[in-house]
């Protein structure tokens, strides 16, 4: 599987296929074989999907799949089916992926409350250890002890933090290259006989 630009801006797939199952199945491993989705153990659409999560500009490029299947499996009106299927995995992938985002911002917006607790009270025994009140403990050691409060606090708004900022961003991405999907055409010919 390898993408090419054709002169209109297609971005142009050819896949040897033998069987339309491998489109979401991931077909056994075979090291010898010269087709990179079998040799790398994943169906053609996850192949395609790892291509479009790594391509830049996709809501602007147009993309093409010629699938080249034996003659005696090519039925009429499979190329319209493989596209209708692909269009329904794409849709509800896209909708679980939205699900999965609302529910890392609840999480993240349930943690923050926690977060700052803990932080609150690591600065405040920070500050508390750091002030001349507590005096049967070394400067040096209440000195490392407020510091190392005060890192503590800041590490544990890490997490909430990076959920609700960040955690999205995956699968932001992945809906990205699924649109690219939908998008994308299929032609089916016929191979050639080996």
């Amino acid at each position: 599987m390898s993408g090419r630009n054709c002169p209109e801006d297609v971005e142009t797939f050819n896949v040897e296929i033998d069987d339309v199952r491998f489109m979401l199945i991931d077909p056994p491993r075979d090291i010898f074989s010269k087709r990179k989705y079998v040799y790398m153990g994943q169906s053609v659409v996850g192949r395609l999907l790892e291509h479009f999560m790594q391509e830049k500009g996709l809501a602007k490029r147009r993309h093409k799949l010629v699938l080249l299947m034996p003659p005696e499996k090519i039925t009429p009106n499979l190329s319209q089916e493989l596209e209708a299927a692909l269009d329904r995995f794409a849709a509800t992938k896209i909708q679980d992926n939205r699900n999965e985002m609302a529910a890392i911002r609840r999480r993240g917006i349930l943690q923050i409350p926690y977060a700052l607790i803990f932080l609150g009270t690591s600065i405040g025994f920070a500050l508390l250890l750091g002030s001349e009140i507590i005096t049967n403990l070394p400067p040096v050691m209440a000195n490392v002890l407020s510091e190392g409060l005060f890192i503590v606090g800041w590490v544990a708004m890490w997490g909430p933090l990076d959920t609700l900022l960040f955690g999205r961003f995956p699968l932001m991405a992945e809906n990205r290259a699924l649109e690219a999907l939908e998008r994308m055409t299929i032609e089916i010919r016929p191979r050639q006989s080996e």
